[in-house]
């Protein structure tokens, strides 16, 4: 397993146990403290990405100091993505039902959370461990609730990573950039030669496909970097020219 998706594995693991403790001890402040277990999940998410951001910026700047080889026009990328938008919607729909997952996911917390009748059912099941101690019960009550919310989320998290292993996330470039160091796709996105992955050409929809490997959040994920270009062969035997070793 990736070490940083481990580390995030543990430490949702010590915010529930910490958070059932507050929860216990003050529970006056019961949705105050909800909150602040959501905020730190996403704070623990933001750090990751701050992580990440740092590295593409750094390979954004390299790329960048290469010598520009091929420079796509956007009115001519923009009319191919759109005569080719019919084969594209079928495409993008399983990636978007991918992105769904998440927001399932919160939904679930939130009606768990603010449903008494619901929340009671795990309330039950953590008095059943200490049925005499208020405090010790009370402990085990958010202990459950929370371990459903963590437990939920390392479902979602993992049918989302076997979605995209299976499918791989598309990206449709609207303009890019080939230097002699890499591809900077849409101003914001970097891939470095030596390219890792295959090169495919679509002459007849006017497509260069780059197949890549990304680490996202921990996370190993197949990407599809899609250039239209008006003469996809040319695009494709530069990109394997200057691709297959680093310059």
């Amino acid at each position: 397993m990736n070490r940083a998706l481990l580390l995030q594995y543990l430490i949702g693991l010590v915010l529930l146990v910490v958070f059932a403790f507050l929860n216990a001890n003050f529970p006056q402040y019961t949705s105050w403290i909800f909150l602040l277990y959501f905020i730190a999940l996403m704070s623990i998410m933001f750090v990751l990405m701050g992580k990440q951001t740092q590295t593409l910026l750094k390979d954004l700047d390299e790329i960048k100091k290469g010598e520009t080889l091929y420079k796509s026009n956007m009115e001519e990328v923009v009319k191919l993505r759109e005569k080719d938008l019919q084969n594209t919607q079928p495409e993008l729909m399983g990636q978007f039902k991918a992105t769904l997952v998440p927001f399932f996911s919160l939904l679930v917390f939130i009606f768990v959370f603010y449903i008494p009748q619901v929340r009671d059912f795990f309330f039950q099941a953590g008095r059943m461990f200490a049925p005499v101690d208020t405090k010790m019960a009370s402990f085990f009550e958010y202990l459950f609730l929370y371990g459903f919310f963590y437990v939920i989320s390392l479902i979602s998290g993992l049918y989302t990573r076997r979605l995209q292993a299976k499918t791989g996330t598309l990206v449709i470039a609207t303009n890019y950039v080939v230097t002699s160091k890499g591809v900077i796709v849409d101003e914001r996105m970097p891939i470095k030669f030596p390219l890792k992955g295959n090169i495919g050409v679509d002459s007849r929809r006017k497509f260069v496909e780059l197949e890549t490997v990304q680490q996202v959040m921990g996370s190993t994920v197949k990407q599809r970097i899609r250039l239209y270009a008006s003469e996809p062969s040319k695009l494709a035997n530069l990109l394997k020219t200057y691709g297959a070793t680093t310059k």
